[in-house]
């Protein structure tokens, strides 16, 4: 006869999330703090208090799991892209919003950099799966930046989403030794001269 299970520790296991999402949570955070290639499996199973064989069964590999990781990163700026499109506010006004909206993730504590930018860097190689990760979920991001140009009437869409794509990404290389005040700073001058070049008055 097995032994009956305290109320308290059965509501503790079922609130306990699953192996695979520690798992991803904990590679996530160190895959940021150290890097992908300096962090490996043992380590993140250390963390995430989860077996090698919990590991593997829920991402069959490393890249498995770094391509979880970038997908859910991409997924996250997309919806933030999504919400600020999605606002009762004019298109010039949106696109305002979404310059305080960089401005605030870039003075968030801790941030050191895009993850999405940190992850192929380490992987230079253009056929590499984080690689080409990467460079689809920027071309999503480029795609509705193109949009959002389009509905505030800019002159050449295209060229004002590559302009805030280049000011974006170079705003997080930037921060490691500008630091936010720099940066925000600078950023909201680059973005006030396109703004003024290619939107109507």
């Amino acid at each position: 006869m097995s032994a009956s299970v305290e109320p308290e520790a059965k509501e503790s296991r079922e609130k306990r999330p699953r192996a695979a999402q520690r798992i991803q949570e904990a590679a996530k955070e160190l895959f940021y703090r150290h890097g992908i290639r300096a962090t490996g499996i043992e380590e993140v199973c250390r963390v995430a208090d989860a077996t090698k064989m919990s590991l593997y069964r829920a991402f069959p590999s490393k890249d498995a799991l770094v391509a979880a990781i970038l997908e859910e990163d991409g997924q996250e700026m997309e919806c933030l892209m999504d919400g600020v499109c999605q606002c009762s506010a004019t298109p010039r006004e949106k696109l305002n919003r979404l310059v305080e909206v960089m401005c605030e993730m870039i003075a968030q504590p801790g941030q050191r950099g895009c993850p999405l930018l940190l992850a192929q860097s380490e992987f230079p190689d253009s056929d590499h799966p984080t690689h080409r990760i990467v460079a689809e979920v920027k071309a999503r991001k480029r795609a509705k930046m193109v949009q959002m140009a389009q509905d505030a009437d800019a002159k050449d869409p295209a060229a004002f989403a590559d302009a805030m794509g280049i000011m974006m990404e170079g705003s997080w290389f930037t921060l490691p030794f500008m630091g936010v005040e720099r940066t925000t700073k600078a950023f909201r001058l680059a973005t006030s001269a396109l703004f003024r070049d290619q939107l109507p008055a």
